[in-house]
């Protein structure tokens, strides 16, 4: 059995097979420079005809920027976040940029983090949630790489935002709860650190206070599936129950259904008026119908990137926030 290495198929065998020269066959891959469409034809058929791809990784060391954007992403066990991924990673394809890939968690040296996005020359960095440390995008911008932040509380001079509006989504569920008429609401958090989480709970509380409705906190570990099985054992012991629970995310609410019904059988939930934040996939399943405030990811995606796009074109422009239009989803739950 031969081990014989293929030689790899290089520029200069594209150039000599089509019959132009080097300089040609790069600003063909590289739209920088003009070139004859009929050139730009025998480049191209002769790539097919070799295999050629251009190795856009060894092209990134020779120039300052490479074309990958980098995405540090943390709770990828969170279903909201998968779809928020996937709408960014094509977001970023859509407008000619890579996405590179860059799991995080709490506890893990940012350093590497922050090794591997500038040792990629990335463009830019999009950070979601508030896991990644401030360290991450600040070091980034200290060495003029541009970033944007989603849901994240950290300021910077230099780094753009896009918020959720939290605000507006707390008023909507207000006026869903009180066309319930409910006098006295559970609100599910989490003891971890999230500003969505967090400001979600603050909103909320606040407008309790001001119109004069009870309502109780209940701190899950977690602002995650398991958290809310946690949360629903503390919610089941309430004498006497309350008639409307706000779960700060959906994520929570599909653990605190599952809890109730398991604690305390499904009269309770048909009992009471459920709530989530964030519209995720699983919300609409037919066994949940969680009403919720819907975040649409494609159009955070599409904000997001246009953002970094800016400001990879004009690095000296001052920070700005972007704030995501959010709209009540009503379903069986409320």
């Amino acid at each position: 059995m031969s081990t014989t290495k293929l030689k790899q198929v290089t520029s200069v065998d594209v150039a000599k097979a089509a019959g132009v020269s080097r300089a040609a066959v790069s600003r063909t891959f590289s739209n920088n420079g003009y070139v004859s469409e009929a050139t730009k034809e025998k480049v191209l058929a002769a790539a097919k005809a070799l295999g050629y791809r251009v190795n856009h990784l060894a092209r990134s060391l020779n120039r300052q920027r490479s074309d990958l954007i980098g995405l540090v992403v943390a709770d990828m066990d969170n279903p909201f976040r998968s779809q928020q991924v996937n709408d960014l990673s094509e977001a970023i394809l859509a407008n000619n940029h890579r996405p590179l890939l860059i799991p995080t968690a709490k506890g893990r040296d940012s350093s590497q983090v922050i090794d591997m996005l500038l040792h990629y020359n990335v463009s830019g960095v999009i950070i979601t949630s508030d896991t990644p440390p401030a360290t991450i995008f600040e070091t980034c911008a200290e060495n003029q790489v541009p970033v944007v932040l989603i849901n994240k509380q950290d300021k910077h001079p230099h780094v753009d935002r896009v918020l959720c509006d939290n605000a507006g989504g707390i008023q909507l569920l207000w006026e869903a709860f009180a066309e319930k008429q409910c006098e006295h609401i559970a609100v599910v958090s989490s003891a971890a650190s999230s500003y969505s989480i967090r400001k979600r709970e603050q909103l909320f509380c606040q407008h309790a206070e001001q119109i004069g409705i009870r309502v109780d906190v209940i701190y899950a570990p977690s602002h995650c599936y398991q958290g809310g099985l946690e949360a629903a054992e503390s919610l089941s012991a309430f004498e006497p129950q309350p008639d409307g629970v706000f779960c700060t995310n959906d994520y929570l609410a599909l653990g605190l259904i599952d809890g109730l019904k398991d604690k305390t059988g499904k009269h309770i939930i048909d009992d009471m008026f459920i709530a989530g934040f964030d519209d995720m996939q699983q919300a609409s399943w037919k066994s949940y119908q969680l009403t919720t405030i819907r975040q649409a990811t494609d159009e955070m995606a599409t904000q997001s990137v246009e953002l970094l796009i800016s400001r990879i074109q004009h690095p000296d422009q001052a920070a700005r926030t972007c704030y995501l239009d959010v709209s009540l989803i009503r379903r069986q739950s409320l």
